[in-house]
């Protein structure tokens, strides 16, 4: 039997090197009786990426948990700006209770979430424009993800939000239909959004999670045992993506430099001014939202 696996990043990007983790881990477990197919690089947007599990056009996706907030609206939770402390904040919250609660109402969709991975802290890149303090983003059009808490809060910072697909999205840099970009550092060198892009402004606005989302029918229609070695594939997997962005950060931010980007760091920009401005989010959309909030906060 076959599982194929399906995301828009390409080939030697973390979610690639952590599907073919998954890959190794799955049939090494079952002896070959299930072969797991990877394609990368798919000219989809995240929700059409979802939709396409959902349908069973692919079996698993890896994609942004944005992308999956304007589908079951509680995943949001997750990206409103400066909630997560650190990587292991979020890893508590979203490997316990808080994820499982989240897990399943993503289950209503008909879609199963394996293991939570990671896309990780969001940055801002430009074509041109230093961005120091949140006044320099003011006029800008800047891609955020399909989400409304993104739009929002660059919307609070003076920028025009636009959406872009993400397969389109370093055309639309290099030829100027946007000026800039939210992004982590796993997405904008693989990408070599280097190549369009001049200016990174490690902001780290926003703690970005991955989902490893299965079709629930797929995956209801093996046996317990099949379906244990599945989801303990799926966090062997998640273990090494989450490990393999964290080690290669550092490398991603030389890459960046060397191919002649300015990068700004946190101690380089008015850093509280974004935390600070970020904060009338919470008062515009946070209010559904107020009790899981309390919850992450609390741990």
């Amino acid at each position: 039997m076959q599982i194929t696996i399906g995301h828009l990043n390409p080939p030697g990007s973390a979610y690639d090197q952590g599907a073919k983790v998954f890959k190794q881990i799955l049939e090494g477990m079952t002896d070959g009786q299930i072969k797991v197919r990877i394609i990368s690089g798919l000219n989809l947007s995240g929700i059409e990426l979802i939709r396409a599990v959902q349908t069973g056009e692919y079996d698993i996706g890896i994609t942004s948990s944005s992308s999956l907030g304007n589908l079951v609206p509680i995943v949001n939770a997750f990206d409103f700006p400066y909630l997560f402390r650190s990587h292991e904040h979020a890893y508590r919250v979203l490997d316990g209770e808080i994820g499982d609660f989240v897990n399943e109402e993503i289950d209503l969709v008909g879609l199963k979430n394996l293991a939570w991975w990671e896309n990780g802290y969001l940055h801002i890149t430009t074509a041109e424009t230093p961005i120091i303090k949140p006044e320099n983003l003011r006029g800008l059009k800047i891609r955020t993800m399909d989400n409304q808490i993104h739009r929002t809060l660059f919307r609070d910072w003076g920028a025009i939000p636009v959406s872009v697909p993400y397969p389109q999205l370093y055309e639309a840099l290099k030829n100027g239909t946007v000026d800039g970009q939210e992004n982590s550092l796993g997405n904008i060198v693989p990408n070599r959004f280097y190549e369009v892009q001049r200016e990174l402004t490690l902001t780290g606005h926003i703690y970005n999670p991955a989902l490893f989302i299965m079709n629930k029918e797929k995956y209801n229609h093996f046996s317990l045992d099949i379906k244990i070695k599945i989801l303990d594939a799926a966090r062997i997997a998640r273990d090494f993506e989450r490990d393999f962005l964290r080690r290669n950060n550092p490398i991603y931010l030389q890459i960046a430099h060397q191919n002649g980007m300015h990068i700004l760091t946190e101690t380089d920009i008015d850093f509280p001014a974004f935390v600070r401005t970020s904060k009338k989010v919470y008062t515009q959309l946070g209010e559904p939202y107020k009790s899981i909030l309390r919850k992450i906060r609390a741990l």
